[in-house]
């Protein structure tokens, strides 16, 4: 403001008179020096009023952003968040000055890896990176640095941080990367156990033919029993390799009630329930939606998850099966056990071909392969939500025929 500049009392006594060729000099007026200072007063009322309205109007705009937005020393020391950081770290705002962000905001002991500050700071340029997922949130977020120029070159050391929450994306992007690589997986077994279909073939139809030809009573019978056994259970791993690639799939599909399906897989299990000390709860919602599907391909959907369910509760437990509908006009369905869970690091390969936790000769890995290329022949969804030592929850959902209940 002009008036600043006037800060001190107008020197009022340089007016002069000329009495006889000298000077005089004329002191300023009470009224003159109160009015002055009114001035000064409204000038920098004024000025106290424009400074408010800005630290205002930054503060607004700060806790207006959506995302969390801290301002950040070279220690990692929080100097300033907005109110989206106080959600995320379940703290107060004025709380969190003063605290270590990977501690308040993500729940580490030591800065999370990625962390783009230190590159900010030693080169004074923007630099962006993936934080892992934070603990206290359990969101991921994308991190982007911008350094903070002050006037002193020296003090150079602080930045602001913008975290953008990019959790969906990051699942969207795996479900899309996993959905890609079990089509090519699929492709690649399909081919290659048509390539195996013919040879084995012909090896099992000599093998017969040989063992018809020279009798039970021959000394070289029982090697060709065993060629003939391990024969046919190549044979039975190349029709799961082709059942999980669906090239020989068929197209009956049909209306039909999935709580009939489980109903008749129940009826397959109960000896096996019977003999364990596994409890099996059931709530299956009645009037729940036709589905379009083929009843035999999904018996064998639930009957995979839960004989693995079985597998997964050797010292007993509780395995529940419900059904249900979802959001979006689908029918859901779960098979959850007490088990000894997936462990975290093994979840994402659990619908990879012939990987398995299964001791050997106790199954081929094929079993959940199988499972999730039935689902997405009928245009259904899976997912798997498991604790180590708590159990595991494979939960489904298909489209639904509204009409055709």
């Amino acid at each position: 403001m002009a008036g600043l500049s006037r800060l001190h009392v107008k020197d009022l006594s340089r007016k002069e008179s000329k009495k006889g060729g000298l000077s005089e000099s004329v002191s300023p007026s009470t009224e003159e020096i109160l009015e002055e200072k009114e001035k000064i007063i409204v000038e920098l009322k004024e000025l106290i009023e424009t400074i408010s309205r800005g630290k205002y109007m930054w503060e607004s705009t700060f806790d207006a952003i959506t995302d969390p937005v801290v301002i950040i020393s070279s220690d990692y020391t929080i100097q300033r968040a907005n109110r989206a950081a106080s959600r995320i770290s379940k703290m107060d705002v004025r709380e969190l000055n003063g605290t270590r962000c990977y501690e308040t905001l993500a729940g580490f002991t030591s800065p999370c890896t990625g962390c783009p500050l230190p590159s900010t700071l030693k080169r004074q340029t923007d630099h962006s990176g993936d934080l892992p997922r934070f603990l206290k949130s359990s969101r991921q977020f994308h991190a982007n640095a911008y350094a903070l120029r002050d006037r002193d070159p020296a003090d150079n050391l602080r930045a602001v941080l913008h975290y953008r929450d990019v959790t969906e994306e990051k699942e969207l992007q795996h479900k899309l990367l996993h959905s890609e690589k079990m089509a090519a997986i699929g492709t690649l077994a399909g081919g290659v156990a048509h390539e195996i279909n013919n040879p084995l073939g012909g090896i099992l139809a000599f093998t017969q033919l040989i063992m018809r030809d020279l009798g039970p009573d021959h000394v070289n019978y029982q090697d060709l029993k065993e060629i003939e056994e391990a024969a046919m259970r190549c044979k039975q791993i190349v029709q799961d390799l082709l059942d999980f690639s669906r090239q020989n799939r068929e197209e009956n599909m049909e209306p039909l009630q999935i709580n009939d399906v489980i109903n008749k897989v129940l009826t397959l299990v109960q000896v096996q329930a019977r003999t364990s000390r596994v409890e099996m709860i059931t709530d299956l919602t009645s009037n729940l939606p036709k589905i379009r599907g083929n009843f035999y391909k999904l018996q064998q959907v639930f009957l995979n998850l839960i004989t693995n369910a079985y597998h997964a509760m050797k010292e007993g437990g509780t395995l529940t099966v419900k059904t249900y509908p979802t959001e979006g006009g689908k029918v859901g369905a779960s098979v959850a056990d007490t088990g000894t869970g997936i462990p975290e690091n093994i979840q994402d390969r659990i619908f990879d071909p012939y990987f398995t936790t299964k001791d050997h000769g106790q199954g081929t890995g094929l079993g959940l392969s199988i499972t999730y290329g039935l689902v997405r022949e009928h245009e259904g969804a899976i997912e798997v939500k498991s604790q180590e030592g708590k159990g595991t929850v494979f939960e489904l959902s298909f489209p639904a025929l509204q009409n055709l209940n």
